[in-house]
C-alpha cells in the first residue's frame, strides 16, 4: 500500500465519523430543544371544562386551542399591557390577550392580586387537567370586587 491510499482511507473515515456527529448532534438539538409549551402544559387531548357543572367546554384537543396557528407548532398569544385604572370594578369581559395577572394590574395596580379575581369567580374559571392553571376565555364575564 502506497502513502496516497492510506492518507486517503484516512481522510475518508475521518469525514465519515465527522458527518456522524454533526448528524447525532443535530438530531440531538431538535429532540431535546423545544421552544413551545409541551402537550402536557398546554392540556393537548384532554377536556377542559369552566364552571362546577362543566357545562362549558373550552377546549378539546389541539384543534381548538386559542393561539395556535393551523398546521404549526407555532403559539402566538400576546398579554394585554393595561394600566392601573384601565379596568374597573363590576364586572369584565374577558378579550383575546387578557390573563388573570393582567386584569388585576389594571384593577389593583398589582398582578399579584390575580387571586382576589379567582376567588370572586370560583364557579366559573377553569383549570387544566392537572390542576396547575386557572384558565379564562375570551367573551367570559368576570365579578370584580
Amino acid at each position: 500500500m502506497n502513502l496516497t491510499n492510506e492518507r486517503t482511507k484516512d481522510f475518508i473515515a475521518g469525514f465519515v465519523a465527522l458527518v456522524f456527529v454533526l448528524t447525532a448532534g443535530y438530531l440531538a438539538l431538535n429532540r431535546f430543544n423545544t421552544s413551545g409549551p409541551s402537550d402536557m402544559e398546554l392540556g393537548v387531548g384532554g377536556d377542559m371544562t369552566v364552571g362546577e357543572e362543566g357545562a362549558q367546554t373550552a377546549m378539546e384537543g389541539e384543534d381548538s386551542m386559542m393561539g395556535e396557528v393551523a398546521g404549526t407548532n407555532d403559539y402566538m398569544w400576546t398579554a394585554n399591557d393595561y394600566n392601573q385604572g384601565d379596568i374597573s370594578s363590576g364586572s369584565y369581559t374577558v378579550v383575546e390577550g387578557d390573563t388573570l395577572w393582567e386584569i388585576a394590574e389594571a384593577v389593583y395596580g398589582n398582578g399579584a392580586e390575580w387571586t382576589q379575581i379567582l376567588n370572586a369567580n370560583a364557579d366559573s374559571i377553569g383549570y387544566l387537567p392537572n390542576g396547575s392553571q386557572a384558565l379564562i376565555v375570551p367573551g367570559q364575564v368576570l365579578v370584580i370586587n
